[in-house]
């Protein structure tokens, strides 16, 4: 697939008894998917598209020869700025790292419950 495996979070391989072999990866970012053989892919559908793949390849007689993780996810640091709980209906907030609003895009700390949204003070 490519020289390095540093963005490669986990890796399964897959064979056919008459077909050529399909490596499906899952990278460190946690959303990007890369399918070489068979149909040649990449989606950002991140685990979920995963297991349509090995469903998919599975119906078409494909079975799992290898499955093994190749580095760890990727976790991006959070800002120190964030609230302890939304200004509006006091559930618990999570960061997204580009947050549109409509007029700017950036990182923004979001109500789990009413989706009110704080931007953060990194921007």
């Amino acid at each position: 697939m490519t020289e390095s495996t540093d963005h490669i979070q986990h890796t399964w391989i897959l064979n056919h008894p008459v077909a050529d072999e399909i490596v499906i990866e899952l990278w460190t970012d946690g959303e990007s998917v890369r399918v070489e053989g068979g149909e040649h892919q990449s989606t950002d559908g991140g685990r979920k598209d995963v297991d349509r793949f090995l469903e998919k390849y599975t119906l078409r007689g494909y079975w799992v020869s290898a499955d093994y993780e190749v580095n760890d996810p990727h976790e991006p640091e959070l800002p120190d700025d964030r609230p302890d709980e939304c200004a509006e209906c006091g559930q618990p907030c999570e960061y997204v790292p580009d947050h549109y609003d409509g007029y700017r895009t950036g990182p923004a700390w979001m109500c789990t419950g009413c989706k009110w949204g704080q931007w953060s003070a990194g921007i």
